[in-house]
């Protein structure tokens, strides 16, 4: 056989032997990741002339949802009926009696027929999710696709749920989100196999939901003038003046409501009290304990304006929430009772009472005694109370239901207390967090949660008794809104992470491996994403830098958190591409430096990221250096790390931190160095309520008796200063920075000083 035809014939067996095998593979693709699946060669193909059945009326409404959602890209008009038996070329929904989990299925795929075998309607349209991640990706397109058959591979899956509470939120009173919009969500929820849809209806920045007896808490409280540009906390902010307004009629939330229940979701409505309910107030500013006029709020954080413990508050209360039970059809209602600022009620005459004729001794005893009351309010109209964690404070309601946000401190509590208990630490379930360090991520609220982060979260403490452990139900994911203004970048701070969290909720545990999600079915999944036209962050394929002192050089590691991906670098500072150098080993940086780096990304076939980080290895690196004022919590070795961190978004990390105190920092180097410039970077207020500091000052010795002053800064702007000046022969060297002590913000009364590094050259 000449050459030229036996490549071709090679190539030509190759691709027919690809994909012959191809559907065979298909198992390490459904997320969340089955208890249990066998596979077999063969496969069952779908078809114009298949046709779908159900056995049982309850059973009758997966299967047309599965008929629909094929229609669109297979163009198949496939029936749907009711049959006794499984016949060749069906996909048969089967209700059993057997003992079946009230959520949990049977999925068998044969060469002539699919059975679909569940003990509710629940259980038989979680299987119909897997049996969709079976199916070629493009199935997830809503247009026609021209392709002669559909292969699903034959397999056998049993599975069931690790938890009966599989949760995720949405803020809408931050930014407001239409009905077509929280109907994909619930799609997205729906897809990911979770049951609860809890809906935050209402904060400071507006109310949502349409009360009939209060009218004006949606054309008064559902509306504000602009909103803060930038993070709520900068230094002098600004606004976008325009206003942001919108709430849901009690038809639009029936309409939404209805959608859920067909997909098995329960929506949970969140009524936030007592604080954040500046809307509530800016409607009814009676209801506060001042009885003075506010607006809803412009910004986002905690605020001081809350409801007042009286009698009045109560009764309005028990309309809206008597309103409110009537609506939804949940078990449950959500009554926050998050970062109460107590001050208000600290300062009136009528709480002062309440605590004497109530012999309550102290602020969280209020809050507790307002929280039993609203308890008592839900409670008698049939349902069961959910709180964030601060209403455990001062004593909680019996049957209340503990939401623990702040960490896993609280739930732990809860747990031991006997309390139902809904984990949501922010550190890792918080989708409002930054993906990644690179400069090409959107703008987030602050701190880190990877998308390993979240897949590696177990929501039951390994401190906990196995009975203990029992009171945790489940877990709740968070999308908070303040910095997510569109649709788009609220589907890219979803995706991929809820699929992380879908398969902590639902897998058995031990079934779970980061390598095989992060290799295998996250990049199936990108392509079953794209063929829904959600924006997906790639954040977990992006580069991380970090270095460390290794002599008087620093040493620089890039890395990602998947393993085996391609990371292109420069050290000049310029943009990284596929001519780039590739990292294969640490690197050992000598003088100052900007890296970046990108990496390539097979999943969606291109460059991302654009990680940088400046390193300086300079003179005073691994010195001995003397703080006047202590930096708080062990901070002060971000002085001498060779990083400055204004190539990042901020964390607190990566600064000293010093509070409503001083700089004043005496570096030794033994003996006497030539010293020519100081380099000192620091948060100008970029983000949050960081001030620069007023002053810098370098000033250096040979005795630490006399001081020469060799350069000042009297006009600080950051996020780096360099002081230069003549070169000087001198053993110490002190660098003072004065703090502005001039606090904005009431919650933060000692300001910090963010130090970041004092390089000296």
């Amino acid at each position: 056989m000449p050459q030229r035809y036996f490549a071709i014939y090679l190539q030509s067996s190759l691709l027919s032997l690809l994909l012959l095998i191809t559907p065979y593979f298909a198992f390490a693709q459904i997320t969340p990741k089955p208890t249990s699946s066998h596979y077999n060669q063969g496969s069952f193909s779908l078809a114009y002339d298949t046709e779908i059945h159900y056995n049982h009326n309850e059973a009758k409404a997966v299967a047309q949802q599965f008929a629909d959602f094929l229609r669109p890209p297979t163009g198949y008009q496939l029936p749907v009926t009711q049959a006794n038996n499984t016949v060749k070329n069906s996909v048969f929904f089967k209700l059993v009696e057997r003992p079946i989990s009230a959520e949990g299925y049977q999925l068998i795929v044969e060469k002539e027929f699919i059975e679909v075998k569940a003990s509710t309607a629940q259980g038989l349209f979680w299987a119909m999710q897997s049996l969709r991640q079976l199916l070629p990706e493009a199935i997830e397109s809503r247009m026609p696709i021209n392709r002669q058959s559909w292969l699903i591979p034959q397999v056998k899956i049993n599975d069931e749920p690790r938890f009966s509470y599989r949760g995720m939120h949405l803020d809408v009173s931050r930014h407001f989100f239409d009905v077509a919009f929280i109907k994909r969500y619930i799609d997205w929820l729906a897809m990911h196999k979770f049951n609860v849809f809890q809906w935050h209806l209402t904060d400071d920045q507006g109310w949502r939901i349409a009360i009939d007896a209060y009218p004006k808490l949606t054309t008064i409280g559902g509306t504000r003038p602009h909103t803060v540009v930038g993070h709520t906390y900068d230094y002098k902010p600004l606004f976008d003046n325009q206003p942001v307004s919108g709430f849901y009629t009690k038809a639009q939330i029936t309409e939404v409501l209805e959608y859920a229940k067909t997909r098995h979701i329960e929506v949970i409505p969140e009524i936030d009290i007592p604080g954040h309910s500046t809307a509530i107030l800016a409607a009814y500013p009676e209801l506060s304990c001042h009885q003075q006029a506010v607006s809803v709020q412009e910004k986002f954080g905690i605020f001081e304006d809350v409801l007042c413990p009286r009698e009045d508050v109560f009764e309005f209360l028990a309309v809206i929430y008597q309103e409110v039970a009537e609506l939804f059809p949940s078990q449950y209602i959500h009554i926050g009772g998050d970062e109460v600022i107590k001050k208000q009620w600290l300062a009136s005459a009528e709480v002062k009472k309440l605590m004497q004729q109530h012999n309550l001794t102290t602020p969280e005893q209020v809050q507790s005694y307002f929280i039993k009351r609203v308890a008592k309010i839900v409670q008698a109209l049939d349902k069961k109370v959910i709180g964030w964690d601060e209403i455990l404070e001062g004593g909680v309601a019996d049957d209340a239901l503990i939401m623990s946000w702040r960490g896993t401190e609280g739930g732990i509590q809860a747990a031991k207390m006997g309390h139902q208990v809904i984990m949501s630490p922010y550190q890792y379930i918080y989708f409002d967090a930054y993906q990644s360090r690179n400069l090409d991520e959107p703008k987030a609220i602050h701190g880190l949660t990877g998308l390993q982060d979240v897949y590696q979260y177990d929501p039951q403490p390994n401190d906990l008794s196995a009975e203990q452990q029992a009171y945790i139900i489940g877990a709740q994911g968070a999308l908070w809104t303040e910095y997510i203004k569109t649709p788009r970048h609220a589907e890219y701070m979803l995706f991929p992470r809820l699929s992380a969290l879908a398969e902590t909720l639902w897998s058995n545990k031990d079934n779970k491996s980061w390598s095989d999600y992060s290799q295998n079915r996250l990049p199936a999944l990108f392509k079953r994403y794209q063929q829904m036209h959600i924006n997906t962050a790639s954040s977990a394929y992006k580069p991380a830098i970090s270095s460390t002192v290794i002599g008087n050089n620093l040493q620089a590691e890039i890395s990602t958190e998947i393993a085996g991906i391609r990371i292109y670098y420069t050290l000049d500072g310029t943009e990284p591409t596929l001519s780039s150098m590739i990292y294969k080993e640490p690197l050992v940086i000598t003088k100052e430096t900007q890296l970046r780096a990108k990496s390539y990304a097979d999943a969606i076939g291109q460059l991302v990221g654009d990680a940088r980080l400046t390193l300086n290895p300079h003179l005073a690196l691994t010195k001995k250096i003397t703080l006047s004022n202590t930096a708080a919590d062990d901070s002060a070795a971000k002085l001498q790390d060779g990083q400055f961190a204004y190539d990042q978004f901020y964390s607190s990390d990566d600064y000293a931190i010093f509070y409503d105190t001083d700089l004043e920092a005496t570096i030794d180097f033994v003996e006497p160095t030539l010293v020519t410039q100081v380099k000192l970077g620091y948060n100008s207020g970029r983000h949050r309520q960081l001030h620069p500091p007023v002053k810098i000052q370098v000033m250096g010795s040979n005795d630490q008796q006399s001081w020469q002053n060799l350069a000042e800064d009297n006009n600080p702007q950051g996020p780096l200063s360099t002081l230069v000046f003549d070169g000087v022969k001198l053993r110490y060297l002190k660098v003072i920075a004065i703090n502005s002590k001039q606090s904005d913000d009431p919650q933060i009364p000692k300001l910090p000083l963010y130090i970041d590094e004092i390089a000296v050259n």
